[in-house]
């Protein structure tokens, strides 16, 4: 229903920081063109199956009539699902090759060390 606002709030203030801050741009590079693509790929979805429109009520699948807190579980349960699945995913890219090159050196210096 409205799972995308979460990662889409992500990606746009990802994109601030990676213009704002030098420092922060090759870390997040990655993780916000991962952002992007998610909640453009989330929207394209609602989009196609029928639950965003270009029209008001624009959430088809959200009754206001129940309230607002089950738009809200929605982003904050189903959004948060997505971002830190896709952050977790971030991170074991970003850490892997750090830790497989780590262990390669721990298992060379032993051999170099013999010789």
């Amino acid at each position: 229903m409205a799972c995308f606002l979460l990662p889409l709030t992500v990606a746009v203030l990802l994109s601030l920081a990676f213009v704002l801050s030098d420092e922060f741009r090759e870390r997040i590079h990655l993780l916000n063109l991962l952002m992007w693509g998610c909640a453009i790929g989330l929207v394209a979805d609602h989009v196609i199956t029928g639950e965003l429109v270009f029209h008001p009520p624009f959430l088809t699948g959200w009754n206001p009539a129940a309230g607002i807190t089950s738009l809200v579980e929605e982003i904050v349960f189903t959004g948060g699902i997505i971002t830190l699945s896709l952050t977790a995913f971030w991170s074991i890219l970003t850490v892997a090759p750090k830790l497989t090159k780590a262990f390669v050196f721990q298992k060379i210096r032993p051999t170099q060390r013999d010789n």
